[in-house]
């Protein structure tokens, strides 16, 4: 037996078990539950082809692509699963409550597909005192600060060092950005994030009046990163042996890192960090009455 049809025969087993056994008997109709337990069902024929493939590591055929043993498990269980996941749900009436468990803006809001926040977790937030440590003017001045500063740290020491040991500071940085974004979304009650039915009319207004201060702001750092672009093709076409169409940037893993994570970072942050610097700015101009 090929390796790809051994990879197959345990994805068919695992499935088996799954839907005619584990998520009828076990799992019910608790739709929840049964997209964590996915993951561990889809774990298993990954952990079957890594005990059996790590070592020798052999190459694997998919239609027109050669792919090593974990990529090959991953999407062969995908193909495989997804008609029978989805003919599961249509043949138990789950299809419209698992499907909404997904969806964060109601059904037929005007911010379905861009709200990244329910209505329920909007509301639970807004009467939420955990966080008001970070609701002060110093809270929010140093989320706002600090944030921004570690962005701009954690992209030039990547960039700076290049590759060497001391990139594995690339993880910590990456860790810290979900933290910080983590801490700036709550430190505004996931507004910026909210869909509209979940805000009234002034908070509403705040949310689309800091989307715009955060357009600006992107418009700008992706500005920069165009001109410096256009500004290395400038210098490298004046320099000795240069045809003037072709260009050479050599760029190490860690430093792609660093430009990935520069625009990604900012464009988690900018809404939030838009939000608390028009609230500082209203929070000023109501000490100066």
């Amino acid at each position: 037996m090929s390796n790809e049809l051994l990879v197959v025969f345990y994805i068919l087993l695992t499935l088996a078990f799954a839907y005619l056994w584990f998520y009828p008997k076990v799992v019910g109709e608790r739709v929840k539950m049964m997209a964590w337990m996915d993951v561990v069902v889809t774990g298993i024929p990954v952990a079957i082809s890594a005990l059996l493939f790590w070592e020798s590591d052999p190459t694997f055929r998919l239609l027109i692509f050669d792919l090593n043993w974990f990529f090959f498990t991953v999407l062969a269980m995908f193909a495989i699963e997804l008609p029978i996941f989805l003919l599961y749900l249509r043949a138990r009436g789950l299809n419209e409550k698992y499907w909404a468990m997904f969806r964060i803006a109601p059904k037929g809001s005007p911010d379905a597909g861009w709200a990244s926040a329910s209505v329920e977790s909007v509301e639970k937030q807004l009467n939420d005192t955990r966080w008001d440590g970070l609701r002060t003017n110093n809270g929010r001045k140093f989320l706002l600060i600090v944030s921004n500063l570690l962005i701009l740290f954690g992209t030039g020491f990547l960039l700076l060092v290049g590759d060497d040991p001391r990139t594995l500071y690339g993880i910590i940085h990456i860790l810290l950005i979900f933290v910080f974004w983590f801490l700036l979304r709550h430190s505004v009650r996931l507004v910026p994030e909210a869909p509209e039915e979940a805000l009234d009319e002034m908070l509403l207004k705040t949310r689309n009046r800091s989307y715009v201060i955060a357009y600006r702001w992107l418009t700008t750092v992706v500005s920069l990163g165009v001109i410096a672009l256009m500004i290395f093709a400038i210098i490298y076409d004046s320099s000795p042996g240069s045809d003037g169409f072709n260009y050479q940037l050599n760029l190490t893993w860690p430093q792609v890192q660093a430009v990935f994570w520069f625009y990604f970072a900012y464009m988690l942050m900018l809404p939030s960090m838009a939000m608390i610097s028009l609230e500082l700015k209203r929070d000023r101009s109501a000490g100066k009455r």
